[in-house]
């Protein structure tokens, strides 16, 4: 009994690493930085987000790597590599987020859970204008490749924060991480935003919260010229083939098609306006 006990309370206190990336799943990129990550921190739970980032497409990877940081535990720790710079001087970081770690690049991946956790802390607007903190990866193996940071330099850092190594041990403190100029919450008061992120369903996700949006329950959204109409629940709130706006699990307004996509038949795309009228 004693045994079975102790065997329950190892397996609850196993760190968990969570990997996203653009490497897709036809090579090996991915088993080889599991392997680093095992290798360091074995009792790691590895938990894959998404391979599928397009390649080099940073905004995107922004966008999936804060839906982990809002889902995922204290303490959870974040491989994200989307890295078209690699072997550059660009520099690589550890951000601490919502009382968790993101080990990255430093291009602007970041940024969206920046922006919407602040702090470390609480959720939407906590510490807006601080950010997180972030700290620059000065640890280098013996030997690396400069087509591979994710598997030589990233990943074993991964690996030594999850298994509780000081951050003083490998890196230090800056103050200036890069974030994207064009990524960021719609301010309150303003009529257009700007969809973010289409997903697999064709929906097209802006850059709205909830918080604000929900002030203007009678609003109305358009977007490409075409009025979408006024904020709806579910997406059964309209008849098939028809367009809505709601907000999103991501807690963003979002639109969407019933039964079809948004991006295939209103042709929307990352980068359109949305405009808000009361």
């Amino acid at each position: 009994m004693r045994d079975r006990r102790a065997s329950r309370d190892a397996t609850a206190v196993r760190p968990i690493i969570t990997l996203t990336s653009d490497f897709g799943l036809c090579d090996s990129y991915v088993a080889t930085m599991k392997a680093a990550l095992l290798r360091q921190c074995p009792q790691a739970r590895l938990i894959d987000v998404t391979h599928n980032v397009p390649r080099h497409d940073i905004l995107c990877g922004s966008i999936t790597l804060e839906r982990a940081v809002d889902g995922f535990p204290d303490s959870t720790v974040h491989l994200a590599v989307v890295d078209p710079g690699v072997g550059t001087d660009r520099r690589l970081i550890i951000a601490r987020i919502k009382r968790q770690f993101i080990v990255c690049p430093d291009n602007g991946l970041i940024t969206w859970a920046w922006q919407m956790h602040g702090g470390g802390g609480g959720g939407l607007g906590a510490d807006r204008e601080g950010g997180g903190t972030a700290r620059e990866i000065t640890w280098r193996p013996a030997k690396f490749s400069s087509t591979f940071h994710g598997r030589d330099i990233m990943a074993p850092i991964a690996a030594q924060i999850a298994r509780g190594d000081p951050l003083e041990s490998f890196s230090r403190p800056v103050s200036d991480p890069i974030l994207l100029n064009d990524l960021s919450p719609a301010a309150p008061g303003h009529d257009s935003a700007r969809i973010i992120h289409i997903d697999h369903f064709g929906n097209a996700t802006t850059n709205v919260p909830h918080e604000y949006i929900r002030k203007l329950p009678a609003v109305t959204v358009k977007v490409r010229n075409k009025t979408i109409g006024k904020l709806k629940r579910t997406y059964w709130d309209v008849a098939p083939g028809k367009p809505l706006a709601l907000i999103g699990s991501s807690g963003l307004l979002e639109i969407a098609v019933r039964d079809g996509s948004a991006h295939d038949d209103l042709k929307v795309r990352v980068g359109d306006l949305v405009h808000l009228k009361p």
